[in-house]
C-alpha cells in the first residue's frame, strides 16, 4: 500500500474507509437512494474508470446523502473527480452538490447533497467579495475554526470506527480461518476480469445448496462452493463442521477458508477448499472402470474418512475435543477422488454434531438423497440418538460400495455405471417408490454371482450386506468397515488364488479373519 506522506491526505483516507463502511451490511434496512459512485483508487488498480450507480440503504431520509470529492488544476482549471458515493451527515441540506467554502490544500473540493443522483454534477461557487467583506475577519476565522473542529471530530470518529472494524476483521480471520478479501460490492463483470484474489474458472457442479467452481487462488487450484443468501444456514453449518478441532484428515476434504461477497443486494457466501481434479466418485465411475487395487484403495480411504467423521476424540492439552459427526447425505457424489485415487469425504451441509452429554435437539430426520435413505429414515422411525444417525451413514456407505464393485473389471467386462436402484426404479424415483421397495419389499441392489466367486469381491459383498441390513442395529460400524478394508490390502494373495485356480472354499479360509 502506498505510504501517505502528507497530513492533508488524511481526510481522503478517512473518506475511503467511510465509503467502504457505508457500503456493507452495517447500514440498517429501510429507505434507499441512488448515488453516483466512483473511486479513483479502483480506477488505478482495475483500469475500470467508469462511474456507477450505487443504491444506498439508510434508516431515514435525514441520512439520505450523496457526496463528491474532486480537485481543480490550478494551471488548466480542469476538474478531476477523486471519489463519489454515499454520505451520512445531517448538515447536507442542499439538493445540488455545491461547495461554497474555500478549497482544501492541494485545491481539493468537497460537497454533499440530498436526493437520488444529486452528486452527478458538482460545483464550486465561492462566496462573493461583497458578502465576505460584510463579515468581520475575526468572526470568519472563528467560523473556520468551528467548522474545522467539527470536521476533525467527525473524521476522528470515523477513524476510530475504521480501526475497530479492521481490528475486528483481523481477529475474525485468526479465529475463523477467513481468507482476507475485499468485501466491497462486486460488479457484474466476468470473475476472470476482476481484481479479486480468487478467480472463478469453470462451473463444475450445481447442487441443492449452491454451485461448485474450479478456481485459482494465488496460482493454486481451489474449489469454491457458492451459497446464495437463502442458503446461508447451510453455509454456516458446513463451515462450523470444518472448523471443529482435528477435522484435518487425509480422507476429509481440506478446508482452506471462507468469504462473504456482496453483489448488489444479494450476498454470496463462498466456501473454499482443495480442488480434486478427478472430481466425485460418482462422476469418475461413469467414465472409468476400477482395477482390484484401485477398488481396495478407494474403499479403504472411504472407511478411514467415515470412521474419523464418526469418531469422538477426547480433548488433549493442546487440542480440543473432536465430537462425533453424522454426515446425513453420504453418497458417491459427496466422495471426491484425489490424484492418487484415495478418497476424501465432502459436503457437510446436512451434517449433525454430537457434543458429549447434549441431546440431538429438534432436528428433521428425513433428510438426504432419497435413493440413499435408510429404511428407518424412509419410515420416519429414527431413534434420535447419535448411534442411530451414524448407522444411517453406514447404510449409504453399503450402496456406495456396490456402485464401486459394479464398475470393477476384476471378474470381466462390466456394464454402464448405474446408481443404486436405478435398474429397478429408474433415474428419478419418487419418495413413495423408494419407500415401497426399500421398506416394504426390502429391495437392495443386485449382487452378481461372479462377485461372490472372487475371494476379494466376496468380502465386499458381505460388507455391503452388513452395511445395508434392514435392522439398523445389526449394521457394521464405520470403524469395522475401515478395519475390514485395511485388512484386505494385507492379503495380496487373494488375487493370486484366482490366478492359481484355487477353489473358493480354500480362498475363504485365507480371508476367514476378515
Amino acid at each position: 500500500m502506498r505510504k501517505i506522506n502528507s497530513l492533508h491526505a488524511f481526510p481522503v483516507l478517512i473518506l475511503v474507509t467511510f465509503v467502504h463502511l457505508t457500503d456493507g451490511a452495517i447500514l440498517p434496512e429501510g429507505h434507499t437512494i441512488d448515488c453516483e459512485y466512483y473511486n479513483q483508487t479502483d480506477c488505478n488498480i482495475t483500469g475500470n474508470c467508469a462511474t456507477q450507480v450505487k443504491q444506498c440503504k439508510v434508516e431515514s431520509d435525514k441520512l439520505s446523502k450523496c457526496f463528491s470529492l474532486w480537485s481543480i488544476d490550478d494551471r488548466t482549471g480542469d476538474t478531476k473527480i477523486i471519489m463519489k458515493g454515499c454520505f451520512i451527515d445531517d448538515q447536507c441540506k442542499e439538493t445540488e452538490c455545491v461547495n461554497t467554502a474555500e478549497p482544501r490544500p492541494n485545491n481539493i473540493h468537497f460537497c454533499c447533497c440530498k436526493g437520488s443522483m444529486c452528486n452527478t454534477e458538482q460545483k464550486w461557487i465561492p462566496t462573493t467579495t461583497e458578502a465576505t467583506t460584510q463579515v468581520p475577519k475575526e468572526k470568519t476565522s472563528v467560523n473556520y475554526i468551528i467548522l474545522g473542529a467539527g470536521l476533525f471530530g467527525l473524521l476522528l470518529i470515523l477513524a476510530v470506527a475504521s480501526a475497530f472494524a479492521i481490528r475486528y476483521r483481523k481477529r475474525k480471520q485468526s479465529n475463523f480461518n477467513e481468507i482476507p478479501t475485499n468485501e466491497t460490492e462486486v460488479t457484474n463483470a466476468s470473475p476472470l476480469l476482476s481484481n479479486r484474489p480468487i478467480q472463478l474458472l469453470e462451473l463444475k457442479a450445481s447442487g441443492r445448496f449452491g454451485d461448485v467452481w474450479h478456481a485459482k487462488l494465488h496460482g493454486q487450484d481451489v474449489a469454491v462452493k457458492r451459497f446464495l443468501m437463502q442458503e446461508k444456514d447451510s453455509f454456516t453449518a458446513e463451515t462450523e463442521i470444518y472448523k471443529l478441532p482435528r477435522m484435518r484428515h487425509p480422507n476429509i476434504l481440506e478446508f482452506l477458508g471462507h468469504e462473504k461477497h456482496t453483489e448488489k443486494l444479494q450476498p454470496e457466501y463462498w466456501l473454499i477448499s482443495a480442488y480434486q481434479h478427478n472430481g466425485s466418485l460418482c462422476d469418475y465411475l461413469k467414465s472409468h472402470t476400477l482395477t482390484w487395487l484401485e477398488l481396495c484403495k478407494i474403499a479403504e480411504s472411504i472407511g478411514h474418512g467415515l470412521m474419523h467423521l464418526h469418531e469422538e476424540i477426547p480433548a488433549t492439552k493442546t487440542e480440543g475435543l473432536k465430537p462425533s459427526i453424522a454426515h446425513r447425505d453420504f453418497k458417491s457424489k459427496n466422495v471426491l477422488l484425489k490424484a492418487d485415487l484415495t478418497a476424501c469425504i465432502a459436503d457437510f451441509g446436512l451434517a449433525m454434531i454430537f457434543q458429549p452429554g447434549k441431546p440431538c435437539g429438534d432436528t428433521h430426520g428425513q433428510v438426504g438423497t432419497r435413493r440413499y435413505m435408510a429404511p428407518e429414515v424412509l419410515e420416519g422411525a429414527i431413534n434420535f440418538n447419535r448411534d442411530a444417525f451414524l448407522r444411517i451413514d453406514v447404510y449409504a456407505c453399503g450402496l456406495v460400495l456396490w456402485e464401486m464393485v459394479s464398475r470393477c473389471d476384476i471378474v470381466g467386462p462390466v456394464g454402464d455405471f448405474q446408481l443404486p436402484f436405478e435398474a429397478e426404479l429408474g433415474q428419478r424415483p419418487t419418495l413413495d417408490e423408494v419407500q415401497e421397495n426399500v421398506v416394504a419389499k426390502k429391495l437392495r441392489p443386485r449382487i452378481l454371482d461372479s462377485w461372490r466367486l472372487h475371494p476379494g469381491l466376496s468380502i465386499f459383498c458381505d460388507t455391503m450386506e452388513e452395511c445395508w441390513d434392514h435392522d439398523a442395529e445389526a449394521r457394521l460400524s464405520s470403524s469395522c468397515v475401515m478395519e475390514r478394508f485395511s485388512q484386505i490390502n494385507k492379503y495380496p494373495t487373494t488375487q493370486l488364488l484366482i490366478e492359481n485356480n484355487t477353489t473358493c472354499d480354500d480362498a475363504k479360509e485365507t480371508t476367514n479373519c476378515l
